[in-house]
């Protein structure tokens, strides 16, 4: 069995610049007004970068602050394997079936919120498999 720090310093640095990079994104497109119709319910598109950057350093230094010990071995790459293979089969699926139900009636739903969504059930989907793996193995 080997073990992994949860945390890298590089893995820490990389997020920062991401956040960085989101924040300095947002206060662009407020400052230059682009992007001003309404996203995911925040007045404009920067408002909304500028919200998930405070919420990445939330979770960022939760995660730095809160360091352990995390055992990875075989079943663990195992099961991590197989839940992202079923995951990916699952959605080139979905995405077959919603491209003939968008043929036979038209999704008349903005493509952001749509794609909002397909990410999120993509990820709950990835954890479900998980947990149904790890009690099978």
């Amino acid at each position: 069995m080997t073990s992994k720090k949860v945390v890298t310093k590089k893995g820490m640095i990389l997020r920062i610049i991401f956040i960085a990079i989101l924040m300095i994104a947002g206060l662009l497109l407020n400052h230059y007004n682009i992007g001003t119709n309404e996203l995911f319910g925040y007045s404009t598109v920067g408002n909304y970068l500028i919200y998930i950057g405070f919420v990445m350093i939330l979770v960022t230094s939760m995660m730095y602050f809160t360091k352990r010990e995390k055992i990875i071995d075989e079943r663990i790459e195992m099961l991590r394997y197989k839940a992202g293979t079923l995951t990916f089969m699952v959605f080139i699926f979905v995405a077959f079936a919603l491209i003939i139900w968008d043929g036979i009636q038209p999704i008349t739903m903005r493509y952001s919120i749509f794609i909002s969504y397909a990410v999120c059930a993509v990820l709950i989907f990835y954890v479900v498999a998980y947990k149904i793996l790890e009690r099978k193995y």
